[in-house]
């Protein structure tokens, strides 16, 4: 386990995250405004429309990260090269296919069923076909993404994305002046700067890693193993998106594009905060599956509770001081805020906790390949999300329902990955209980009973500055002393002392 390659790639990452953080939460401010919510709320519902076809890709983008780990594990470069070769070749395909569902039913979804005002139809229909080609130029370049994070070449990494996000803040003021329609001239510019990102990310890896070669390739065992990975992460990759995009479009079919963009706000959010976990995640899970390649289970068992910890706090340090005064953020940043956001950012953060505290998890069973079993009850369960959200909108529930519903469901497939995954791995649930969750609760209880009761005495900006600085006070004092290890604690104190003197 290289711990400063660890701390090396995060540092790299959180760089990156904080300025497209930034970046992120002012472009989106501006589009809202340029745009409009009824335009905006069109743009979201409509990319979402892609993003359904794309959850086979998806399936495709952990077996490619997985496999590439895997070889890279065993550090067999032959097997690697032809790994990337068959993988390259199942992503031209899979963008083939895409490209024909979505012209075809597709788009007569959304010329019949998506609720969407006759006089920007249009438009939607622009915005579309822009979408169709930016989502096959990315499912074609996942090969390439994922051998960047498999050689753990962070920087490169974060460069590309700083870049890309600039680039998506230029094409707003770009958007403001434009004599043409805007929704459609906003698709063509992220469109144009997909192609841009995606052409280097070419260039790159094919001169800088040996593996990268552009050829097709559909014979040998990795491409039946790949294949039979992907089948199986395919379903779970359905479930996925019916939590997701599918309920987005429940809400507009029974309540328009209005709480779409409340929706599309509320994960602009989520995504936003959520970059803290993720971006320590991409950098723990190469030596994730690595050690588990290489049968180093000792280290491999160490990262889970580590990295399963970590992520929890990561999130919960943001997230705390962000649930409390939801409604003051949002109007700060939005000015004019869409009915529900506020309620639906609260609740899709919650449920952002749980797989915070729960992907570690499913990265090891990535590790461990044999994964049928688990995506069938997992896929099952979380496939529920539609029906339920479905009738409870059909019974006169409120919109925020649905997410309730999300949330139990979450809480029992995290129960599962604890009882189905640890034992392959050999790590006791028990210790698990008593090495992660119990310490993530407890610094929950006491950090959030702590900063609740601050803002029992406060209000506006006093409450948002007492609450802020209250919630990471608490957080840290109390996952340095419940949360962590007492072998972690005493590295974090040495680290300290040096700094020190």
């Amino acid at each position: 386990m290289n711990n400063k390659r660890i701390v090396k790639n995060t540092l790299f990452l959180y760089i990156r995250m904080f300025l497209l953080m930034g970046i992120s939460l002012y472009t989106s401010r501006l589009v809202l405004n340029t745009l409009g919510f009824e335009d905006y709320g069109i743009y979201n519902i409509v990319g979402g429309v892609i993003v359904l076809f794309g959850f086979i890709s998806s399936a495709l983008t952990g077996a490619t990260r997985r496999f590439l780990n895997f070889s890279l594990g065993k550090q067999n470069e032959l097997e690697t090269r032809n790994t990337f070769s068959v993988c390259f070749s199942i992503h031209v395909l899979i963008a083939i296919l895409i490209f024909i569902l979505s012209e075809t039913i597709g788009l007569w979804f959304l010329n019949t069923s998506l609720n969407i005002p006759e006089n920007r139809l249009y438009a939607a229909n622009w915005v579309y076909q822009f979408s169709i080609v930016s989502t096959c130029i990315g499912i074609i370049g996942i090969p390439f993404d994922s051998t960047i994070v498999a050689y753990e070449k962070m920087s490169i990494y974060a460069y590309i994305s700083i870049v890309e996000g600039i680039l998506k803040l230029l094409t707003v003021f770009l958007l403001i002046d434009s004599p043409f329609d805007k929704l459609i001239y906003y698709a063509c510019l992220i469109l144009c700067i997909s192609i841009l990102i995606s052409g280097f990310k070419w260039v790159y890896c094919i001169k800088r890693f040996s593996i990268c070669l552009i050829r097709l390739n559909f014979e040998g065992k990795a491409f039946k193993e790949i294949l039979s990975f992907s089948g199986w992460s395919l379903f779970g990759q359905i479930a996925y998106i019916g939590s997701t995009t599918g309920l987005n479009m429940i809400i507009n079919i029974f309540f328009g594009v209005i709480l779409n963009a409340a929706m599309g706000i509320a994960q602009q959010v989520n995504s936003a905060i959520y970059n803290f976990v993720s971006n320590f995640q991409v950098a723990f899970n190469p030596q994730l599956v690595q050690s588990y390649s290489s049968g180093d289970m000792e280290s491999h068992r160490k990262l889970i509770s580590r990295s399963s910890r970590l992520s929890y706090y990561l999130l919960f340090i943001i997230a705390l001081p962000i649930l409390v005064n939801t409604n003051f953020i949002l109007q700060l940043w939005l000015t004019d805020v869409p009915d529900k956001t506020v309620i639906f950012t609260q609740l899709i953060i919650i449920f952002s906790l749980l797989e915070a505290i729960g992907a570690p998890l499913w990265m090891s069973m990535q590790a461990i390949g044999r994964i049928k079993i688990y995506q069938i009850v997992i896929s099952s369960i979380n496939i529920l999300n539609l029906p339920l959200a479905y009738l409870s909108l059909e019974y006169q529930s409120s919109a925020e329902s649905i997410f309730y519903i999300k949330i139990i469901l979450g809480v029992v497939m995290y129960i599962f990955r604890i009882s189905y995954i640890l034992p392959k791995i050999q790590y006791s649930i028990t210790k698990y209980f008593r090495g992660v969750l119990f310490p993530s609760l407890f610094v929950t209880i006491i950090s959030g009973v702590g900063v609740y009761i601050v803002s029992l005495y406060t209000v506006e900006l006093y409450k948002f500055i007492f609450t802020t600085i209250t919630s990471i006070l608490f957080c840290i004092l109390t996952i340095y002393f419940i949360g962590i290890s007492k072998e972690e604690r005493n590295k974090i104190s040495n680290i300290l002392i040096k700094w020190i003197h």
